[in-house]
């Protein structure tokens, strides 16, 4: 009996071996599972621009990034250019986390004509680190980059290294901002005599949006009040739509479920941009990006009172 159970061994390893398809089909995974994460997989090539990742990658190790832009006067026509280039300290206790929403404006921003920002009175909401705002001052803006008190010195230390690099007309100071409580905040006095007021990736879950809106309507008077911002004439907003607030996202995979997951068509379909149309703002591209530099799931918008338009 023993010499029976040794030898069936080698016999059921040949079978094994002389029938592969069966061993292939009995491994095979289920077409659905495929799907999704071929669907995955193409999400995330999708989500990676190279251009993009490597300054979010310079600025968290505190390295010179540069952007490329042309430059002004006749030297534009002949398609000569010259680097913006911006240095950002990491902070212990505040990590230099620049989103790749900001990026892109920053990006579309150098690729516009010098006139476009030169003495313009520029109030960034929601700086963080200071990389859009800063970059403006360079380009010849006014700006005041406003976040909550704690960023106070990670931003003022940013703007020192970079002063160099800012010359007249631009200038760069930063004012601490309550959310809760734009009209009594110090910033209010900023937003004042500003032209222009951007938001780079502030909105992020439903708390970030809820304060964003309330902020927006009080600049704007459409909260029942006077508009804190007297002479403005553009709301700038870049935001990255995410899976896991304002589009659908990855649907684990179940034996019974069709495969789901986010592409960027679902970007039309963003919760925020509905949020925006539903309290009363009118959505229009702001301007295109540099092809390197175009994401999928990224937007700049130009934002402004539906009512407004519809008498334009």
């Amino acid at each position: 009996h023993e010499h029976t159970r040794q030898t069936s061994q080698p016999a059921s390893t040949n079978d094994m071996q002389s029938h592969p398809q069966q061993c292939a089909m009995a491994e095979s995974i289920d077409p659905a599972l495929e799907a999704r994460v071929a669907a995955l997989r193409q999400l995330a090539s999708q989500d990676v621009v190279p251009a993009i990742h490597e300054i979010v990658k310079l600025c968290a190790a505190g390295s010179e990034i540069s952007i490329n832009r042309k430059v002004a006067g006749p030297g534009r026509l002949v398609g000569y250019t010259k680097d913006v280039c911006l240095k950002l300290q990491p902070s212990a206790d505040h990590p230099t986390n620049v989103s790749e929403a900001v990026v892109v404006f920053a990006a579309t921003a150098a690729s516009m004509p010098a006139a476009a920002w030169r003495g313009k009175q520029i109030v960034e909401l929601g700086c963080g680190v200071g990389f859009a705002g800063i970059l403006l001052a360079v380009l010849g803006a006014r700006v005041v980059l406003v976040d909550e008190p704690t960023l106070d010195i990670v931003v003022m230390n940013n703007i020192a290294i970079n002063a160099p690099a800012i010359r007249a007309p631009g200038s760069a100071s930063f004012a601490p901002l309550d959310w809760t409580e734009p009209r009594s905040s110090a910033t209010s006095s900023s937003l004042r005599d500003a032209t222009t007021v951007i938001f780079s990736d502030v909105v992020v879950d439903v708390e970030s949006q809820e304060r964003f809106l309330a902020a927006l309507q009080a600049l704007l008077g459409m909260d029942g009040e006077p508009p804190i911002c007297r002479s403005l004439e553009t709301v700038l907003v870049s935001h990255k739509h995410q899976q896991s607030f304002c589009i659908s996202g990855y649907v684990a995979p179940t034996p019974d479920a069709k495969p789901s997951i986010t592409d960027a068509g679902d970007c039309e379909r963003c919760s925020f941009r509905q949020s925006l149309f539903d309290a009363g703002f009118q959505l229009a591209p702001w301007h295109p990006a540099p092809i390197n530099f175009e994401h999928p799931f990224v937007e700049c918008w130009s934002v402004r009172p539906r009512h407004f338009s519809e008498e334009c």
